[in-house]
């Protein structure tokens, strides 16, 4: 919880706020909505196992999970750049060590969903042919990585949200 600092923030800040905020929910949207795509393209392929259409289908989600790392990565340098020296400015006053230690996490979180997602790339490469134990195996990575890069993407909205909400309501105090 951040405390009243009586710290007014002015127009142009506010109107930053929530610039940052309205492109940090745009952004996570659309990289849930590729998730969700990606997703629904393992699903299709679990039911082709073995056929040359779940090798094609791991070739296109690959190349699908290529385009969404590039997405992401995008996305955590802006954040860094632009959602968190907004947000540390103001929270460190009021919340010191907590946002310090919240940050740090979701950097853990960020590299531990990017090892799983690498992972499944790495494999994906080596997959030849149209071997269901192999392919039971991509798809298994897969699966872990969507839903370690899901659960990143909803803390970090966790995190940031209150804390520029509270931002929010102080200066229309």
């Amino acid at each position: 919880m951040v405390m009243d600092l009586g710290m007014p923030l002015e127009d142009a800040q506010i109107s930053s706020l929530q610039e940052v905020l309205g492109r940090l929910k745009d952004e996570h949207g659309a990289l849930i909505k590729e998730l969700d795509h990606v997703q629904e393209m393992t699903s299709h392929m679990v039911g082709m196992l073995g056929t040359e259409e779940s090798k094609r289908l791991l070739h296109e989600i690959r190349n699908q999970m290529v385009n969404f790392m590039q997405q992401l990565e995008a996305h955590e340098q802006w954040e860094e750049m632009e959602v968190i020296p907004i947000l540390s400015e103001y929270a460190y006053r009021g919340m010191e060590p907590t946002f310090l230690t919240s940050t740090w996490v979701l950097e853990e979180d960020h590299k531990q969903a990017e090892r799983f997602a690498r992972s499944f790339l790495d494999y994906a490469d080596q997959c030849k042919g149209a071997d269901s134990i192999k392919l039971k195996k991509a798809i298994s990575l897969l699966s872990v990585a969507c839903s370690v890069l899901s659960e990143h993407l909803l803390s970090e909205e966790e995190m940031i949200f209150p804390i520029a909400n509270q931002m929010l309501e102080q200066y229309s105090r």
